[in-house]
């Protein structure tokens, strides 16, 4: 029987180079793998995506989290803007809608 159940997916993009064109480093990397986990349950990593924003094309990891609450998309966006700096850009992206899924079993 599924269970049905009223939540937010959020979708991100992590850019894989700085703005000044630079690879993001390992540290970096692990440091956002570590920080994402201890707030949410798990997440799929839809793969690289390429993209054109203000005039120049870059490539970014797009994931992809459900989430139960406003409080954990918050918890979210405050970890974006720690990201922001670290992955050093401009802005960092944040798409969140209310869904209902299942768990089908």
């Amino acid at each position: 029987m599924a269970r049905s159940s009223k939540g937010y997916k959020v979708t991100l993009m992590l850019p894989l180079r700085d703005n000044s064109g630079a690879p993001i480093d390992r540290d970096t990397w692990e440091w956002w793998h570590d920080s994402l986990t201890s707030l949410v349950s798990g997440f799929t990593d839809m793969g690289v995506v390429s993209g054109w924003w203000r005039g120049y094309t870059d490539e970014n990891r797009r994931l992809t989290i459900i989430v139960r609450s406003m409080r954990e998309v918050q918890a979210i966006r405050k970890l974006l803007r720690e990201a922001r700096v670290r992955f050093r850009q401009e802005a960092m992206y944040l798409e969140y809608h209310a869904v209902s899924f299942e768990e089908v079993v």
